[in-house]
């Protein structure tokens, strides 16, 4: 009976046991499900790094069977390199007992995995680790994509840093982002960059123009147009930039993209050609009013000399009648450089030897100014110029006079002369032609001048000096002389630095130099018929005496039309010379010279002018006009100048 039911035990048992062992079998099918089903590789290794447990994905990557596998080292599978670094990692984690992470690449080099290495202990946390179960995940996809995301991130990054402009991206008023051209622009590099804020290299008169439209864009105020201010970057340079500004999110803040480039190339242009026209209009004002005052000085000179040859010497008034005269004279210097600016004319034009002229004018200056040194370097075999060499001189003097009051404590003044062949960038913004010109430079070591002073520098009556120091033409005329010679001038200067003029005159083809007019000491006279044409009533009444005085016989006519219907009246032997007025109302002076070229092909003219010998004068000279004469003259320059016209075969 007892050993019945001791049967019936076992047999329970036993039962029991085949349910444990079936449900064991159930529960490890379905952590077996659970791993094979799971797309990442799950494998164990021992401390010997042999395979003791892979699920389906990893033995399908190994394309071998799980029995050629399961108790075969890693090792086995893997190249030398990949297999040691493989067992450091194990080592390390059965070691110290930490989990750790790699990346790698697969043997067939067909694919990148994340391993991940944990710890697997006997039973319980603390006991001793028996195994490494490793978990490598497929990130071959991820890594293609990354590869793409750096690539493309690389073509952009080029194409940003190869722009031409220069690419900023400002937030809370620091630069958080600037490309290359941008370092270029700022003289910044980029840990100097993100230090900086653009507002405090922003000048202080354009600086509140650029806050107001950075605050207005982050503000969602958007600007369509370019606007322009200027930097000084860390060089200290002056720039003109051009922005467009669009707002934006960075990195989770509000912020503005500001694409900006360099106008001050553009701007410099621009403030040149604006310059010339400004230039051309006053010298168009100067030139009229120089006109209107000569005429006024030449009734004071006639008057005044008339009244010289009618009085004795030891009269009280005759030095005081000299003096009229001597202020006369001033005026006519003022008039004369009031006209040189306003391109009132050239007077005697030969090609001159700049090389020459430089080195005389400048040793009269180093003569009378020992405290400063002067340095010379003139080009050999140095082109010549067709220039009046008078008013060259003038230049010349003019630039060494300021560069010496420049200089109060003495210092260094560099000469220097070069050929030059220059292309239409370079004229066109002076409205000349492009070719070969003659360059002079006059550098000084002086005081140098701010921006706002050399813009303005070749303006009439504009100085720098004292009150009753100086009358603000000398540059003023320098300018005139060279445009009227077809060249340009222009001026660099910074504060502290010195200053440098740079004229550039056209070269001449021509290497002869015409001859100068005899000088007479006498009052030559004569007793000929001259016709005076002028619309002045002053200039007519003195004209009249003073040619009186001279012996001549005089008839007078206040017009161009009055003029040619005395001279077809009579007969063309009687009226032997006519003194001719430039400027009049109605008909002009080449008018009338061409209509009386019609009247008489050999008729003599003496061309008068308040202006200089300028383009007109100078065209009806080349037409056959026998002399021209500035106003005002005095009766010994007029009667030089009708004796060489009447004694001319």
């Amino acid at each position: 009976m007892k050993s019945k039911q001791n049967c019936e035990e076992l047999e329970q048992k036993i039962h029991e046991l085949e349910q444990e062992i079936r449900q064991f079998c159930s529960t490890e099918n379905q952590y077996r499900s659970l791993v094979d089903s799971t797309s990442d590789s799950l494998y164990l290794v021992d401390n010997q790094c042999r395979y003791i447990f892979m699920n389906k994905n990893h033995i399908d990557r190994l394309r071998l069977p799980r029995e050629k596998l399961i108790n075969h080292f890693y090792s086995e599978f893997h190249n030398s390199e990949q297999s040691d670094d493989f067992a450091r990692k194990i080592k390390d984690v059965i070691a110290t007992g930490q989990s750790l992470q790699d990346e790698h690449q697969s043997s067939q080099k067909d694919g990148y995995f994340l391993r991940t290495y944990s710890p697997v202990h006997e039973s319980g946390e603390n006991s001793q680790i028996t195994a490494v179960a490793i978990v490598s995940k497929d990130i071959t996809e991820r890594r293609r994509m990354e590869e793409e995301l750096k690539k493309s991130e690389e073509k952009h990054r080029l194409l940003i840093d190869n722009s031409t402009e220069a690419i900023l991206i400002i937030r809370d008023a620091f630069i958080t982002f600037a490309n290359r051209k941008a370092e270029q622009l700022l003289g910044l590099n980029q840990e100097e960059i993100k230090r900086v804020a653009l507002k405090d290299m922003v000048i202080e008169e354009d600086r509140d123009m650029f806050i107001n439209r950075q605050q207005s864009t982050v503000s969602g105020e958007i600007f369509h147009n370019a606007y322009s201010f200027r930097i000084i970057n860390m060089s200290g340079k002056t720039i003109w930039v051009e922005s467009n500004i669009v707002p934006l999110q960075w990195e989770g803040k509000p912020a503005t993209l500001n694409l900006m480039h360099d106008i001050t190339r553009q701007r410099k242009t621009e403030t040149r050609l604006f310059q010339t026209q400004k230039m051309e209009s006053i010298g168009t004002l100067a030139g009229g009013i120089a006109h209107d005052f000569n005429n006024l000085l030449m009734g004071i000179q006639g008057h005044a000399s008339l009244a010289l040859l009618r009085i004795d010497p030891s009269d009280p008034n005759y030095e005081h009648l000299k003096t009229i005269e001597t202020l006369v004279m001033n005026g006519a210097d003022l008039t004369r450089q009031l006209l040189g600016f306003a391109r009132g004319g050239k007077y005697e034009v030969n090609s001159l030897d700049i090389n020459a002229l430089i080195y005389k004018t400048s040793e009269t200056i180093g003569r009378t100014k020992k405290e400063i040194r002067i340095h010379r370097k003139l080009a050999d075999n140095l082109w010549t110029v067709d220039a009046d060499q008078k008013q060259i001189e003038q230049v010349l003097l003019n630039l060494l006079v300021n560069a010496w009051q420049a200089m109060p404590g003495g210092g260094d003044l560099y000469l220097e002369t070069a050929n030059y062949i220059l292309d239409e960038s370079r004229t066109k913004p002076y409205d000349i032609k492009n070719g070969q010109y003659v360059k002079i430079s006059v550098t000084d070591t002086g005081i140098g001048m701010d921006e706002k002073t050399t813009e303005r520098i070749f303006e009439p009556f504009f100085t720098t000096k004292e009150m009753g120091r100086g009358t603000g033409l000398g540059l003023a005329s320098v300018y005139g002389i060279i445009k009227n010679h077809n060249g340009f001038i222009n001026v660099y200067s910074e504060k502290g630095q010195g200053t440098t003029f740079n004229i550039y005159l056209p070269f001449s083809a021509r290497h002869s130099a015409n001859g100068k007019n005899g000088v007479f000491h006498d009052i030559p006279k004569g007793t000929e018929t001259i016709l005076l044409v002028d619309d002045e009533p002053l200039i007519l009444d003195v004209g009249r005496e003073i040619l009186h005085t001279l012996g001549y016989e005089v008839i007078t006519a206040p017009s161009g039309l009055s003029a040619l219907d005395i001279y077809r009246q009579q007969e063309k032997r009687k009226i032997n010379l006519v003194i001719l007025d430039m400027v009049m109302p109605e008909m002009s002076g080449s008018q009338v010279f061409d209509e009386l070229k019609k009247i008489d092909p050999d008729v003599k003219v003496l061309l008068s002018s308040g202006y200089s010998l300028n383009g007109n004068a100078s065209k009806i000279i080349e037409r056959g006009c026998s002399g021209f004469i500035q106003k005002p003259f005095s009766l010994y320059d007029i009667s030089r100048q009708l004796r060489c016209i009447l004694d001319r075969q």
